[in-house]
């Protein structure tokens, strides 16, 4: 249940209406608060006595001017950001969209200019002035000629900050706090720190029938695998004496009647049950990064694959995309990666997982770019020299193996395109220095 209630949250957050309609409730209350202190409090009585008090007529136009005026700021600032997405999703890809509409700082610009409107409304709609009875609520139309400015500088910050959040290095950078973000929620324990279970003698304690017999949980629907909830499937393991073999992590594509999960033993199965696995698997339309570090990978990879095709032509913002996937695999190379044996507390096996491995890490991380870069010099020397950096920055025998391996086929690729004499060395030499980095085998 958390991790529906989280998944459903990151939804929320990334949408344009949520923090808007937040703070529009919000001005509404500050409205009738401020009605109330105008009719009923001395303050309120103060304020209409002064020589600075607003006749009726005059608040109305005041009030209708500010309400048009700023729901025509609003519709600007509507068409600036759809202007912004656009070109966003054509330069850096659609896939990046989300991280456009889950900016904080856009949604609070267009709230304020929504609840500002919202606001001169309601005050607009309390001014009386009937057989003798005037009431016109001077705090409410202070405040919302406060609110007016407040909108107007927001307005120019909001010029600013849409015009540096489609700059290539903002987008990296953003992609790249995303991804440091999931490997610190995912990976929390640095290598060394505790215990991590399973390993291959944990195979022995598999049945033997396991597959032959177990119960097969099938996929009610097609889509992307966004979130598995592994604690509520260990509950269930642990409350009916199962073995549950997970057979997809979050992020893989699922077809509908595709198997999620095996269970065993039969005997202890019910429909129920089957039901309740297949409810712990939230499936929908796209990925999300909130179980699946590859996926902030693939951004970054997509922003270097995009900046090397021919229409763009950017090395440089894919030697930027190079350079976080560094930073970031550093950063992963000292956690300890999940084991795919899950355990009770009588280190009874409950649940076998699809674990994400360095290898597989690398390989969404580099396999594009070398593919789509090997004949871009700056492009190869700068993934040679990252390789370079990983090994240096860690004692991981993963890494060790998976630098290895991509640096050969990063070097194999680029003899393939060069010709000159000079870039070949520069290569050997690269190359060479990573091989004196790794240990021998």
């Amino acid at each position: 249940m958390t991790t529906r209630i989280i998944n459903l949250w990151n939804k929320i957050r990334s949408s344009l209406w949520f923090i808007p309609t937040l703070m529009t409730a919000s001005v509404m209350v500050l409205a009738f608060l401020t009605f109330f202190v105008d009719q009923y409090s001395a303050l309120g009585q103060w304020f209409s006595d002064q020589r600075f008090a607003i006749g009726p007529q005059g608040a109305r136009t005041l009030l209708a001017t500010v309400a048009g005026s700023v729901i025509g700021v609003a519709g600007v600032s509507f068409s600036i950001t759809i202007v912004a997405l656009t070109l966003a999703s054509s330069q850096f890809g659609p896939r990046l969209l989300n991280n456009f509409m889950k900016d904080l700082t856009n949604q609070m610009i267009l709230g304020t200019f929504i609840a500002t409107f919202i606001y001169c409304l309601l005050v607009l709609g309390s001014i009386r002035e009937n057989k003798g009875e005037v009431f016109v609520p001077q705090i409410s139309i202070l405040v919302g000629i406060l609110l007016t400015l407040m909108s107007l500088g927001v307005f120019i910050y909001f010029i600013h900050h849409i015009s540096i959040s489609i700059h290539a290095e903002k987008v990296i950078t953003a992609v790249s706090k995303d991804l440091k973000k999931t490997i610190n929620h995912l990976f929390p324990q640095k290598r060394g720190q505790g215990k991590t279970e399973g390993g291959p003698a944990s195979e022995s304690t598999i049945p033997p029938n396991f597959e032959r017999e177990a119960q097969l949980v099938l996929s009610p629907a097609s889509g992307y695998l966004q979130a598995i909830d592994q604690q509520g499937i260990m509950d269930l393991a642990i409350g009916q004496d199962l073995l549950i073999h997970l057979k997809h992590r979050p992020g893989a594509f699922i077809v509908a009647g595709e198997v999620l999960a095996s269970v065993w033993p039969p005997q202890n199965i019910e429909d129920a049950h089957l039901k309740k696995i297949a409810h712990t698997f939230l499936i929908g339309s796209q990925r999300t990064e909130e179980q699946d570090v590859e996926f902030s990978i693939h951004l970054l990879v997509e922003l270097a694959v995009r900046a090397l095709s021919p229409g763009i032509n950017d090395p440089f913002s894919a030697i930027g995309c190079i350079d976080r996937l560094g930073e970031c695999l550093s950063l992963l190379a000292g956690r300890t990666l999940p084991s795919p044996y899950c355990y009770d507390d009588t280190h009874q096996l409950r649940v076998i997982i699809n674990p994400i491995t360095m290898e597989g890490i690398f390989n969404a991380a580099f396999n594009q770019i070398r593919q789509n870069g090997g004949a871009c010099v700056a492009v190869g020397l700068r993934l040679l020299e990252t390789f370079g950096v990983l090994v240096s920055t860690t004692d991981n025998p993963t890494v060790y193996e998976a630098v290895r391996h991509h640096a050969k086929m990063v070097k194999e690729e680029m003899l393939r395109h060069l010709k000159e004499g000079g870039d070949l060395q520069e290569v050997e030499t690269r190359y060479r220095d990573i091989q004196k980095l790794l240990p021998i085998k």
